[in-house]
């Protein structure tokens, strides 16, 4: 098989989260082509959290996002379920308290 002799153009459908990680994890490998397409023409805040995982977490590091993660994210302790009336029915720790090595 003949080897290519030009570097890959690649179409990224959706500039979420897993779009736009996609993106920088391509050019990080090289890949500089890299075009992203999204269905709504501008990007507005929601007012709502994402809550990412330790291994998420983990690979924003790795793009070198955690020093920006760290100033505008909240680190989640613990998981915690309520009753209507505020009673604790359960508790599990998340992230660094469960004793990964990332936050979540």
């Amino acid at each position: 098989m003949p080897a290519l002799s030009r570097r890959p153009r690649v179409v990224i459908a959706g500039a979420g989260i897993a779009g736009l990680t996609a993106a920088l994890s391509l050019h990080a490998a090289g890949i500089t082509d890299v075009t992203v397409r999204e269905a709504v023409a501008a990007i507005h805040p929601l007012g709502v959290g994402i809550n990412l995982l330790p291994h998420a977490v983990r690979e924003l590091v790795e793009l070198g996002l955690g020093e920006r993660l760290a100033e505008i994210g909240v680190a989640t302790a613990d998981l915690t379920f309520l009753t209507p009336r505020g009673q604790r029915i359960w508790s599990e720790p998340r992230g660094l308290a469960a004793g990964y090595r990332w936050p979540q």
